[in-house]
């Protein structure tokens, strides 16, 4: 069996103020960093065999704050979608300078990037390498620590093999959340604990 410890980064003054930042390297600000110092506490008694997180620094930090024994290996495919144009910027201020940009892109995310951002077909191609790598395997309790869309997607691909159930989960900042896999079939054990 194979328990994966789901971790979203701890709060930044970013995601606080609802503002896309997928590849924008912002740190946790204060509230982020007691959230993950609380998530440390939390699962100080797991053994973790494997740890993955993002390069971004909201995420290298929580993970280190989470575990001080175990070095995370740094993984650039759980990196957040790429918003292109619209990193640091509110979704209004999306809506009101590329209005139909916007407009189609969430109506049909799937055909649509950002301006000078990231196709979903390639966010999905680079997380679902990482999935066809790295959590095929079936034994030991895995940490990833990684964004809001990666974690939607992983869990996804584990569940279904696909990406049909993305829009069915919401991660929390500075929370985790346990998904075991046994003879091929996973089940969501918690959620932003």
């Amino acid at each position: 069996m194979t328990r994966y410890y789901f971790v979203r980064h701890g709060t930044t003054d970013y995601n606080r103020d609802g503002i896309y930042f997928g590849v924008t390297d912002c740190p946790l600000n204060e509230d982020g960093i007691l959230q993950s110092k609380k998530l440390s506490a939390l699962l100080s008694g797991i053994h973790f065999d494997e740890i993955f997180t993002s390069p971004m620094k909201r995420c290298t930090d929580t993970a280190r704050l989470i575990t001080v024994l175990k070095k995370p290996e740094v993984s650039e495919a759980l990196l957040e979608m790429d918003f292109g144009l619209w990193e640091g910027m509110h979704y209004k201020e999306c809506m009101e300078k590329y209005p139909e940009e916007f407009r189609k892109w969430s109506s049909d995310y799937r055909s649509y990037a950002p301006p000078e951002g990231e196709k979903y077909s390639d966010f999905y191609e680079r997380v679902s390498g990482f999935y066809h790598e790295q959590l095929k395997k079936e034994e030991g309790n895995v940490l990833i620590v990684s964004h809001k869309g990666v974690l939607q997607l992983l869990t996804s691909l584990l569940l279904t093999g696909d990406d049909s159930l993305f829009w069915n989960f919401n991660f929390l900042p500075g929370k985790y959340s346990i998904l075991e896999k046994e003879s091929g079939h996973c089940t969501i054990k918690r959620l932003n604990l």
